[in-house]
């Protein structure tokens, strides 16, 4: 009793520092971004944009009509931008990193030209298609938040696969909820592999194969029910064959038609990180030399640098925004 008195305390008077405290009895709300890398805190107040009609929230509202958590987060999100427009379009990675202050990393699946998995890239980084799962698993399992799309090349609207609706939609944001593998238990040799996406509307799901409907299903429904749904807390447990925006699809599937992977790197505790805030001016943009003569390389040296010396053998990831 004595934690969860503890947990209602600090509920209550948000996660946010104590001078905010008293703004919570004048109807106002503290939100905590990390702008420009570092923290930046938004006091909006609980007036939101609603449609005369419906009486629902103009923009983004919660699945239970009685709260507000999201409509208000995202007042905070519009006004750190300055208006509701400058929310539209973006990169998933970059908001969650505004939201979490957890690190961005793109990863383009398949080669936009030739839409062929796996380029380049992923043979020599991830060893294959095999590899790529297995840095999924890893990704997973160190508790980064994962997202995909499918870039649409210019086309808006539905991905349509041999003349017929897929269920996925271009241009658009999903969230990867899970990486899943299972035992096919009429061949014990056989690892079934999945991935648990959502598609933050509430519908609009995958109607190929492994969807609610979809023979893949009606054969291994029960197995998944009994080796994985009902191992997951109750409110992440979903109903297969429920229009909710919650879906699986084969990891084969979903290599072939998402185009990016979005992460947001949880780092482990024994890493290290430090940060420079510095800029490029007209001044010191000495650009990239384009000679060895004397001109060129002192523009180059204009340059802000940073220079990097390990100690020993370590992986490095670098950033800048």
């Amino acid at each position: 009793m004595i934690i969860d008195k503890e947990i209602a305390s600090i509920l209550s008077k948000g996660v946010y520092p104590p001078i905010f405290h008293r703004f919570r009895s004048c109807g106002l709300y503290v939100m905590r971004f990390f702008k420009n890398f570092q923290w930046t805190y938004v006091i909006v107040d609980q007036r939101i944009p609603v449609d005369k009609k419906t009486k629902k929230p103009v923009f983004g509202r919660c699945k239970n009509i009685h709260e507000m958590w999201v409509p208000l987060i995202e007042k905070a999100y519009a006004k750190l931008h300055g208006c509701y427009e400058n929310l539209m379009s973006g990169y998933v990675d970059e908001g969650i990193q505004e939201l979490t202050g957890f690190q961005p990393e793109k990863v383009f699946i398949r080669d936009e030209k030739s839409g062929v998995f796996p380029h380049k890239m992923i043979r020599d980084n991830y060893g294959g298609a095999d590899g790529f799962w297995k840095f999924l698993m890893s990704r997973d399992q160190d508790g980064c938040l994962l997202g995909c799309s499918i870039k649409g090349n210019g086309k808006e609207g539905g991905l349509i696969l041999d003349g017929e609706p897929s269920g996925l939609i271009l241009n658009h944001a999903y969230g990867i909820n899970d990486i899943i593998e299972i035992v096919d238990p009429w061949d014990k040799t056989s690892v079934i592999k999945l991935l648990r996406l959502r598609n933050p509307w509430g519908n609009s799901e995958w109607l190929g194969a492994w969807s609610g409907d979809s023979a893949e299903m009606k054969k291994y429904g029960k197995v998944i029910i009994d080796s994985y749904i009902k191992t997951l807390p109750p409110d992440e447990q979903f109903e297969l064959e429920a229009d909710d925006g919650t879906f699986l699809i084969h990891y084969e599937d979903w290599r072939d038609n998402f185009s990016t992977l979005f992460l947001n790197i949880d780092f482990p505790e024994d890493w290290t990180g430090v940060r420079f805030a510095s800029k490029w001016t007209k001044s010191n943009s000495g650009g990239l030399p384009n000679g060895l003569n004397r001109e060129a390389i002192e523009r180059y040296g204009r340059n802000p640098q940073f220079l990097i010396k390990p100690s020993y053998d370590t992986e490095i990831m670098i950033s800048l925004t």
